[in-house]
């Protein structure tokens, strides 16, 4: 197997392990164990980071991609999900937290559904491409 294959699946697994434990662990206790003013505090500071985060190993796929010059266009369109989309995310944090502060719901759920709906993606995305790619 390529090294350059195995580190990107090896990225995509820490892209994986990031979304799910954000979401099933960090998330959910903070919610349930922190007050609204705390957990609001914690939120507005994770948030930004795990979506740079994500959208940095994105961009260190791409370059491996591109580096390397490995023709895969899957691979590369996958490396560019991975940075695309939790790139949007991240610049949809202050529009998110400008419509919470002003009480604006519907743009509120309307944002933060479309950052879970691309986060989602991201996570589908790089469970299933490595079964699908050939070396």
């Amino acid at each position: 197997m390529n090294n350059i294959y195995t580190l990107q699946i090896l990225l995509s697994g820490f892209i994986i392990g990031i979304i799910i434990f954000q979401s099933t662990i960090a998330a959910p206790i903070v919610f349930s164990s922190l007050k609204p003013d705390q957990s609001r505090i914690f939120i507005r500071s994770v948030f930004p980071k795990i979506f740079r985060l994500l959208y940095c190993i994105g961009l260190i796929m791409i370059i491996l991609n591109l580096l390397f010059d490995l023709n895969n266009q899957t691979q590369l369109i996958i490396a560019f999900i991975n940075f695309i989309l939790p790139l949007i995310c991240a610049l949809m944090v202050p529009a998110t937290n400008n419509a919470t502060d002003s009480n604006d719901t519907k743009k509120f759920k309307i944002l933060h559904l479309l950052s879970v709906i691309m986060t989602m993606i991201v996570l589908i995305v790089n469970i299933i491409w490595p079964f699908f790619i050939m070396i």
